[in-house]
């Protein structure tokens, strides 16, 4: 074992007290925590009735940083099922916006991912018995690829993409993480650039394949599905522009504020990236502040609550709806990209046809690729209060059709990665 393993591996044995005293500050970093540590107990209380005896289904075990990563992963796992009809899936994750979508897969069982000590991943690897490992997107934890290796089981990645201002590729994550790349046997990486320096990180080139991103693939088919949703949104009043906000922080809020103020005709719709109640509070403070008008919840619309108010702005205390709210705007703005907090998914709003906005500052290919086709503008410090197009319908309709056309051209991956996985499960 490598000096920079071993550092690791007594990085997380002396992790326990650090991180529970963390957790008192970010109930999300608690849950995390919390739910790591019950990781061996879940998985093996659940193995007990489910991966007991000789004759065992293929199992799959699916890891997923976040929502975004699992969410990605979806449409290859559906493929998946089409082909193996009596495959199982396990779902694992590190943040609890994972837990928040996971069961939109219809795994067996889901749960956070165990802290990655040679004991806990072991346990969890001995438990399940999985025909393979699969990492969607980014992480891939060294010490469970480690155990799930010495144990034969094959290890993989779908959707694979490294940033190019990532921290992988620097010291100390490159040291840490080659070991694990390198051991990876099969790579669905998301276009030749990503290819080049998943290289760089220790991954064989002969393992590698471009398969692209399923991101697009689930984008389409959430856009598909958004009917549902229709008529619990307002009517937009005639002559008017509804801009969607998604996934956004403080400064992206204060920007869109400074600019929704001087412009009568625009209904905004704010969808904060942590809608928690003490968040939700300060936003609707600071929206009826900015715009002296009196902030309306989603909350309220479902429940029917307050009809005589107005509809905009309208501020969403809740998960899991974005992709279906981007259906019903004009015009999108993703959060994340003027402070360099960190671009979210411009996929889905370009899959719904809309334009989209976003801050430069940010490392995200398909958001490069987005501007060059025509579909989105960035926005840097010198765009600050004001936002392109909200005053030219047909540029509007020109940038959304360009949009639209992107994300459709970029469809198929979830195919050519189930067909990857597949191959690495031996079926």
């Amino acid at each position: 074992m490598n000096p920079t393993a071993v550092l690791y591996n007594i990085g997380w044995q002396l992790s326990g007290p650090l991180l529970a005293v963390a957790g008192l500050f970010s109930p999300k970093l608690a849950r995390a925590v919390a739910g790591r540590r019950e990781a061996v107990t879940r998985f093996q209380a659940w193995a007990g009735s489910h991966r007991a005896g000789p004759d065992l289904q293929p199992l799959l075990m699916l890891h997923g940083a976040s929502a975004g990563e699992l969410t990605g992963a979806f449409p290859v796992v559906r493929e998946l099922r089409h082909s193996i009809p009596d495959l199982q899936v396990v779902v694992t994750y590190s943040s609890p916006s994972g837990e928040q979508v996971a069961d939109d897969i219809q795994p067996e069982t889901h749960w956070f991912v165990p802290f990655d000590r040679p004991d806990h991943a072991r346990a969890v690897l001995q438990a399940l018995r999985p025909n393979g490992l699969v990492f969607a997107k980014l992480d891939v934890w060294p010490t469970l690829t480690d155990q799930a290796v010495q144990l034969g089981i094959p290890v993989g990645m779908i959707n694979a993409t490294v940033r190019p201002g990532s921290g992988r590729l620097r010291f100390p994550g490159r040291q840490l993480l080659r070991s694990a790349y390198s051991r990876l046997q099969a790579v669905g990486a998301v276009s030749s650039e990503e290819q080049d320096r998943l290289i760089r990180l220790g991954a064989p080139p002969s393992v590698i394949r471009i398969t692209g991103d399923a991101s697009f693939d689930q984008a389409l088919r959430r856009v598909r599905s958004a009917g549902d949703l229709r008529a619990r949104l307002p009517e937009r009043a005639a002559d008017t522009v509804r801009l969607i906000a998604g996934s956004t922080w403080p400064a992206d809020e204060d920007f869109l504020l400074d600019a929704v103020a001087r412009e009568s005709h625009v209904e905004l719709v704010l969808v904060p990236h942590e809608p928690a109640p003490e968040s939700v509070a300060r936003l609707t403070a600071k929206v009826e502040r900015r715009l002296g008008a009196p902030a309306r919840l989603w909350s309220e619309l479902v429940a029917g609550d307050g009809e005589h108010r107005p509809a905009t702005p309208l501020i969403v205390d809740a998960v899991g709806l974005l992709a279906e709210l981007y259906a019903e705007a004009d015009i999108a703005y993703v959060g994340g990209g003027l402070d360099g907090t960190g671009l979210h998914s411009v996929i889905e709003p370009a899959a719904a046809g809309l334009p989209v906005l976003f801050g430069s500052r940010h490392d995200r290919w398909e958001a490069r690729e987005l501007v060059a086709a025509g579909g989105a503008i960035e926005l840097d410090a010198s765009s600050t209060g004001t936002i392109p197009l909200l005053r030219d319908s047909e540029r509007l309709a020109t940038m959304g059709s360009a949009a639209r056309a992107y994300v459709v051209g970029k469809a198929g991956a979830a195919r050519a990665g189930a067909d990857l996985v597949a191959g690495l499960l031996g079926l």
